[in-house]
Formats: C-alpha cells, sequence, structure tokens
C-alpha cells in the first residue's frame, strides 16, 4: 500500500463523460470495489446520502445506463450482504431505484482498503439512468439522515480510519470542461487556487420538500434574469451531482421564457455576500450523447422543488469550489460532521462567473466555531442538533422547557417537547441539568408511523467545555410496540449529544395545535409506588392523532413537585397492551425523567427514573442515575 501526507489529503483523478441532457453532472472517479479489485465510475456527489453502486442484482435487461459496468457481488470475496430485502431509494424528482444493502472493500487512490456499507441497485429505469455517466455514486450530504439508519458516508469513514487530518475538514472540486480532468480532493485545499474573487455561501437546510434535508444549500436573497427579479429569499443548493439548473417550476419556466427572447441574457444569483452571474456561454451547452446529440440546449429544468435553485456541473466548471465541514465530538467514534458552507473561487483561466465577492475570507486549517447565543447562553434556549442530525428548537419560561423536535433517525415530522431546566447557570466547574419528554405523534401532517405510540425521555445537562456548550442527554426510548423491520417492542437507552446551531429558517419553539381539553384516559388519577411515592396525574389532547399532555403533581420525601410530559392517547385503538408514558420533574438540585409504560391489562405504571444532578464536564459519565418504580392505582 502506497502511503500520503495528511498534509495534502486524499486526491481522486476525475474525468468528464459526454455531457448528456439528463440533469446528472458527467463527472466521476474510477474507483475499485470488491476483491478482487472490480473498476466502476462513480460519481463524488453533495447532493445525496448513501453511497451507490449499480449492480448484478439487476436483471440483464434493466438498469440500462450509459457507463456501462455493474458491481457483481457475487464475484467479490469480501462483499456482505446487511439487508437483501429490497426498499426504494428515492432521488428526489429526478427519480426512484430499489436498493438491497451490503457491504464491501473499497480501495482509495492511495492503495487504503476500507471497508465500505454500499447499496446495491437492484433495479432502476428510465431515460434519465439511461444516460447516466456513472456506474453510482459516493454521498458526500450537509447532513446525514440514513436510509434504514445504514450510514455510508466516505468522508466519515476517511476520518475515523485516519486518512484525512480532522484539522482540514474540507472537500474540494477543480474541474477544467476544456482538458476533461479535474480532481475531487478530501481533507486539504489547495492555496494557490483559493486567491480572487469569492463567494462564501452559509450553510441553511433546505426544508420545503421533506427527505432532502442533506442536500448542501444556502439562503438566496434574490434569483433575476436580464435584470427582472424572478425570486427572492428562497433556497439555493450547489450538487456536484447534477448538472443542470433545475428546482422551482414557476422559476425555472419564466427563466426559459426570458432566455429565449432576451437575446444575450445574463442569469444573476445574488446572495447576502456576493453574487454570481452566468450568461448563454454557460448556461448554453452542446448535448455530446443521447437523443439530442448534437443540439445546444438551455440548461434549466421544472423539476418540482419548490423554492429552490439547484445547479452542479454548470456552475462548478467555472470555479474552484470548496465544501467546508466542522468536526465535533462523535457519538461511539472519534468524529461526527456537520455542514459550514461552500467557497467558489473564480478558476484563473475561466469566465469570471463570480462577479461580487464576499467579504468573509477564507482561512484553511481555522477550525469554524459555533458562537454562542449571547440571550441564550446558559440556557437550553435556543436550535440544537445532535450527532445523528436530529434537530430541536426550545424555548425557557422560568424553568419550564418546550419546543418542537426533528428526527433524522427513522422517524419524519414534527413533534412536541415539554420539560425542565434546574435553576442554576452552568459555569466551567458544574453543568446545568436537563429533562425533557418528547411524544412521537406528530403534530403536523407527516404520515403516522408504527413509532407514533412510543414516547422518549432525555435527561442529562449543559455543559461548558472550553469556550462551548455541549448538551449531553441519556436517551430512554419507550418503544410500547414493534416497529417491523426495525426493531420490537422494548426500552431503549442512548447517548445524545448535542451542540447548538443555527436557527432553521422560520424556526420557533412555540407550539400551535387545537384547543385542548381533558379527555378520560387510563393514566390519569392517583399513583402510589411501594416507597411512597405518589403521582396525580390528568390528560389533555386535541384530538385522537395528536399527543397527549400529561400534567400533574409527585410527591415524595422530598417534597412535591410539577410534572409534564406526554403519553399514547391512542394505545387502546391501536389494541396495545402498553401505553407509552414520559414525564418529567424538577427538585431543588436535579431534574427527573419518569420513562415507561402503563400495563392496560394489569393497570400497573412502570418507570424508569433518570435523575441528573450538576456535574463537572469531566465527569458528564455519571451525571445520570437510573432506578425502576412501579405504580399502583390508588383507590380514591
Amino acid at each position: 500500500m502506497s502511503t500520503h501526507s495528511l498534509a495534502d489529503g486524499l486526491v481522486f483523478p476525475m474525468h468528464r463523460g459526454p455531457f448528456q441532457n439528463n440533469g446528472a453532472s458527467p463527472w466521476y472517479a474510477t474507483v475499485t470495489v470488491g476483491t478482487p479489485p472490480q473498476p466502476l465510475k462513480l460519481a463524488i456527489d453533495t447532493g445525496t446520502h448513501i453511497t451507490w453502486v449499480s449492480s448484478t442484482l439487476c436483471p440483464p435487461d434493466q438498469c440500462q445506463h450509459f457507463a456501462g459496468n455493474r458491481f457483481d457481488y457475487l464475484a467479490s470475496r469480501t462483499f456482505a450482504f446487511r439487508d437483501s430485502t429490497q426498499h426504494p431509494f428515492s432521488f428526489g424528482p429526478w427519480g426512484t431505484m430499489q436498493v438491497e444493502y451490503g457491504a464491501d472493500v473499497v480501495t482509495m487512490p492511495n492503495g487504503a482498503a476500507l471497508e465500505m456499507e454500499l447499496f446495491l441497485a437492484a433495479h432502476y429505469a428510465g431515460k434519465q439512468f439511461r444516460q447516466l455517466d456513472w456506474d453510482g455514486g459516493i454521498g458526500l450530504p450537509s447532513s446525514a439522515p440514513d436510509l434504514e439508519s445504514h450510514p455510508s458516508l466516505l468522508f466519515q469513514a476517511l476520518l475515523e480510519n485516519g486518512q484525512i487530518n480532522p484539522d482540514q475538514p474540507y472537500v474540494s472540486f477543480d474541474w477544467d470542461p476544456l482538458t476533461r480532468r479535474g480532481s475531487c480532493r478530501m481533507g486539504a485545499v489547495e492555496a494557490s487556487k483559493i486567491q480572487g474573487p469569492h463567494v462564501f455561501l452559509p450553510w441553511s437546510p433546505y426544508l420545503a420538500q421533506p427527505g432532502m434535508e442533506y442536500i448542501w444549500s444556502t439562503e438566496l436573497n434574490s434569483y433575476s434574469v436580464n435584470g427582472e427579479t424572478l425570486a427572492t429569499d428562497i433556497s439555493f443548493a450547489l450538487d456536484s451531482g447534477s448538472s443542470r439548473f433545475k428546482g422551482d417550476d414557476r422559476l425555472m419556466r419564466q427563466t426559459l421564457e426570458r432566455i429565449t427572447h432576451g437575446g444575450d441574457s445574463q442569469v444573476v444569483l445574488g446572495f447576502a455576500d456576493g453574487e454570481i452571474t452566468l450568461g448563454p456561454d454557460q448556461y448554453n451547452v452542446l448535448i455530446e450523447e443521447g437523443p439530442e446529440h448534437g443540439q445546444t440546449r438551455p440548461q434549466f429544468e421544472p423539476i418540482g422543488l419548490p423554492d429552490l435553485v439547484l445547479v452542479g456541473s454548470l456552475v462548478m466548471e467555472h470555479c474552484y469550489t470548496v465544501y467546508e465541514y466542522r468536526v465535533v465530538a462523535g457519538r461511539s467514534h472519534g468524529h461526527s460532521l456537520e455542514p459550514v458552507g461552500i467557497w467558489l473561487f473564480n478558476r484563473p483561466d475561466g469566465p469570471r462567473i463570480i462577479s461580487r465577492s464576499s467579504s468573509r475570507r477564507f482561512t484553511p486549517g481555522l477550525p469554524a466555531k459555533r458562537p454562542i447565543p449571547p440571550d441564550s447562553a446558559g440556557s437550553v434556549a435556543g436550535t440544537w442538533k445532535n450527532d445523528y442530525g436530529s434537530m430541536m428548537t426550545l424555548s425557557v419560561s422560568g424553568n419550564r422547557v418546550s419546543g418542537l423536535y426533528q428526527s433524522s433517525t427513522g422517524a419524519t415530522g414534527t413533534y412536541e417537547v415539554s420539560g425542565f431546566q434546574l435553576g442554576t447557570d452552568p459555569a466551567h466547574n458544574l453543568g446545568r441539568p436537563v429533562a425533557l419528554a418528547i411524544g412521537w405523534q406528530t403534530i403536523d401532517k407527516t404520515p403516522a408511523v408504527p413509532s407514533r405510540n412510543w414516547s422518549s425521555g432525555l435527561c442529562g445537562q449543559i455543559s461548558v467545555i472550553g469556550t462551548e456548550e455541549v448538551l449531553t442527554l441519556s436517551h430512554l426510548l419507550v418503544a410500547s410496540s414493534d416497529f417491523p423491520g426495525v426493531f420490537n417492542q422494548g426500552n431503549y437507552i442512548d447517548k445524545l449529544v448535542y451542540r447548538r446551531s443555527p436557527p432553521l429558517p422560520n424556526a420557533t419553539a412555540t407550539v400551535v395545535v387545537p384547543r385542548r381539553s381533558t379527555t378520560k384516559n387510563p393514566l390519569s388519577g392517583n399513583w402510589k409506588a411501594a416507597d411512597g411515592t405518589r403521582l396525580k396525574l390528568t390528560v389533555d389532547a386535541a384530538g385522537p392523532d395528536l399527543p397527549g399532555r400529561v400534567h400533574g403533581y409527585l410527591s415524595s420525601a422530598q417534597g412535591q413537585t410539577e410534572v409534564c410530559g406526554f403519553t399514547d392517547i391512542s394505545a387502546s385503538a391501536s389494541d396495545l397492551t402498553l401505553q407509552s408514558v414520559s414525564i418529567n420533574a424538577v427538585q431543588a438540585s436535579s431534574v427527573m425523567s419518569l420513562c415507561g409504560a402503563l400495563n392496560l391489562k394489569d393497570d400497573v405504571l412502570n418507570l424508569l427514573i433518570l435523575t441528573s444532578a450538576p456535574t463537572p464536564p469531566t465527569q458528564t459519565y455519571v451525571q445520570t442515575q437510573i432506578a425502576p418504580i412501579a405504580f399502583k392505582r390508588k383507590p380514591r
């Protein structure tokens, strides 16, 4: 195996296939997969969150594509299936394929062999695939919501295997359309190419199309054609796996109308700090293969992505492009990644498409810091993101916490959060305890999934580590029913680490639901444990498809305190034996999360109590205690 300098990063030579009018980038790298190695043409794709290959799972008359190669998993002695059940995987409006899931060795350009998790295409069809210049793709997402919770992220694997310097969390693309040669460099940038006019595009998640939160997007202040502003305050995405402009239907159609009649029309992308201008020489492209071979076509396509302008090689061929991540502590491994933004620099030998330069300067190797909002320092109020990519936006009134949660680990939609934080501000020596509950019934119109009957309790603390606030929580997931194909009924414990995140667009912690009223529910009433601890609970709800909120009091030897949280009000209607419960309380020097289920047959409330008290940041491993408790109904 050859060696390489971490200072140089890992360089993937790239080639430009024939430009085809299918919306996909013509750029790919030749990478070998399996043992013995099988060469495949793979896109390095910032517009997807998996690594996939065309495979011999496809019948011979299917999965037709221009590149023509397939990974023969039977010919590789190192291949192993993880899940041979076929699942659909969607590339959004561009297309869908059927995949199975496995793992094999992928050989890097420096000779290093990494075991990678792969999705094997078992079926796809359509002209967009037939004109595809690659055999698969390596995903480089901005965040990592996983298909069936399986990760397949090369950049992450390179970090964990010491192939990339964590102080250089960059992926850069340098494509030369004239020579049809280029490169993708992971873990470094070329100093000579980050000079002169540039644009920095700070990451901002695209949320208008559910399921596409992983694309590298930013806020676009204005989109203009020939001096006419066609849209303001929308999203822009730069996708290395795409070629032409695509996105909002109205906007793309208006653009085509105006450039058809406007002669030398210019398309101007106006950002808060910078501007890109494209003329006909950039957006009119010769089709080199496929049904329109030999024709020059404007590259704008309505594709049903609301309030979004997405483009790829059409811009990237004229720029040196750097995707910047922030490296943070991982959950079970050494590193985790989150997006910072995209840097674009004019190529010295190309058109000057950056027409207004950003004021922000790029300094390689300088860690990107996440500032603590001054009005929320020391409090759980604000927006937080964990290592899985899930986000919650919280507000605090007194010591009461409320807010909204968006998950990326199987459950999609928006969920209520309720809980408490201890009244003492965190310091460098002690943290601030926090207890939260989540009811897994969505409050938006997201389709219901089997986890809608479940609830979660989270208990831990905010600690100040260096100059950064870190929210470390023990998560107890109460699965009161089976989720077929995922996991079975039971209690599941995980450690979640959150860090402050830029607010989501239009983010609010305010929960807007219809008027609630007390509802008849088996959980309501008075409960007593063997040690004398008592609960007095009531349940209210706004409807059968919304979470049941729990209110009441907990009385123990330490006195009486308020409790709040959630329960599954549809357990009986769902023919379940268990009704999940997650409630929280705050005491003088600690917070508690009580999670479990009411056995509807035995009328016994079985809970686990998570209790967190302030600890130094170096001792967060003992910040939360756990103990069982069982309550029986107390007669009136």
